[in-house]
């Protein structure tokens, strides 16, 4: 009866988000409303309803990706404005996924919450479980919370006090109508949140589409890289760090499978997916031929991150640790020593920066072929910065990165889409790295639109 109720719960409020946006639809949860424990776990583990599910607009708008004209053909007209950075971004009523289904997320959360504040536990046992339920609601409150902001605000910047965020939901009443915060105060709901939740989680999750400390360390390390706070950026990736540290040694892996990776590879902290359509299969997404030429030929990234596609010189991305053909978009041990390496830098800690850079190079090498960095400390940052370039790619984290160092002149880049027919920029810290919000969701909740 239990699995009943919560199957008729996820449906019903699945059906109410399949059209239209998130705040301008009213859930009719009193319809079926969770009340166990496994109720609210299960709600928590709706994988298909977007709990493991992140934005992909950050790809789309990146330097990692580019797109054929029959890719581009198939794109929704919200995505090709975030493919070519347009003016005129969405259709009248266009729906947005990458706004409403992690405000989706943030809804279950939320119930969650709600219904675990009025859950008398009957022993010991349920009162862990309901902490740690509880917890879990707020990581991924957080984790959703963040994802609207790096895409749907503009960069954090600590001297600008007036800048703004997003509507934040700290409750399941969708009638309660929201302003929009400031960026600092979401970035504090958020961090908040998490900080909250660190006590009562596992230290490594069951399976990871849950959430554990290990991801909160990892969340709150990219969280702030984002913000440029180095020095706590490499508190948390440290310590998630000292929970598990592994990478996989790509020497050891087998080149000649269709994807190269499994699902729930050692590496994987946090599982999640970007949101994707057709493009994610199309024969011409392909990697943008600039980003190729960084990788050399003994780097064991090539073969397994990439396939030769069906035109000369062009490849396709096959190597996503989802083990298919859905990017990746959750937490990963990589990413953690790239964090690492970086923020030890830019605090001083240059050795600590060398090591771990040098961790990551060699599984990555060709193992007769890697040698440790050793070089000037110049150097060492470059170096540090390409191996993330080279890393990460088609996990939506290059946005993320662009905005935070497009900050910094020396390093500030103007994207362009040379490929394509259609001509495009994107100058550094260009308010469209600021997405639009969906014009219904200001029809129904009158907020200040960001500029474009």
């Amino acid at each position: 009866m239990k699995n009943l109720r919560t199957l008729l719960f996820l449906l019903c409020v699945g059906i109410s988000f399949s059209c239209e946006s998130f705040l301008s639809e009213k859930p009719s949860k009193n319809l079926v409303i969770p009340r166990e424990l496994d109720d609210f776990q299960a709600l928590l583990d709706a994988r298909l309803r977007g709990m493991n599910t992140s934005p992909a607009a950050g790809l789309l708008g990146s330097d990692d990706i580019y797109l054929g004209p029959g890719a581009v053909n198939r794109l929704q007209p919200h995505q090709v404005s975030t493919y070519f950075w347009a003016q005129d971004f969405y259709l009248p009523g266009e729906y947005d996924p990458n706004w409403s289904t992690i405000y989706q997320k943030i809804f279950y959360s939320n119930v969650t919450l709600d219904g675990l504040a009025e859950y008398s536990p009957s022993s010991q046992s349920e009162a862990s479980r309901k902490a740690e339920l509880t917890a879990s609601a707020k990581f991924y409150r957080a984790l959703g919370h963040f994802e609207i902001l790096t895409h749907f605000a503009p960069h954090y910047r600590a001297d600008q006090v007036d800048q703004l965020g997003i509507p934040l939901r700290t409750t399941s009443d969708v009638n309660i109508k929201t302003t929009r915060a400031t960026l600092e105060g979401s970035y504090q709901q958020i961090i908040r949140d998490l900080e909250e939740a660190l006590p009562d989680l596992p230290q490594i999750a069951t399976i990871p589409t849950r959430p554990s400390q290990w991801a909160v360390h990892a969340l709150l390390s990219r969280v702030y890289m984002t913000r440029q706070e180095y020095t706590l950026a490499n508190q948390h990736s440290s310590l998630a760090l000292s929970i598990k540290e592994e990478l996989m040694d790509y020497n050891e892996l087998n080149n000649g499978l269709p994807y190269s990776f499994e699902i729930f590879n050692p590496e994987v902290i946090f599982y999640s997916e970007l949101i994707t359509n057709r493009y994610a299969t199309n024969r011409e997404t392909y990697i943008n031929p600039d980003l190729v030429d960084l990788y050399k030929e003994n780097d064991l990234r090539v073969p397994l991150f990439f396939a030769t596609a069906r035109v000369d010189t062009l490849y396709n991305m096959r190597g996503h640790y989802t083990g298919d053909f859905y990017p990746f978009g959750g937490l990963a041990t990589d990413e953690l020593w790239l964090d690492y390496a970086e923020s030890s830098f830019r605090i001083g800690q240059i050795e600590n920066a060398k090591n771990a850079i040098n961790t990551l190079r060699q599984h990555r090498i060709r193992v007769d072929e890697f040698q440790p960095f050793e070089g000037t400390d110049s150097d060492l940052f470059e170096i540090i910065l390409l191996e993330r370039r080279r890393e990460l790619v088609f996990r939506g984290i290059r946005w993320l990165d662009l905005k935070r160092l497009n900050t910094d002149p020396a390093l500030a880049i103007t994207l362009v889409r040379k490929f394509n027919t259609v001509q495009a920029e994107l100058p550094p810290n260009d308010p469209r790295y600021a997405i639009p919000i969906p014009p219904d969701e200001i029809d129904f909740n009158p907020i200040e639109q960001n500029p474009r």
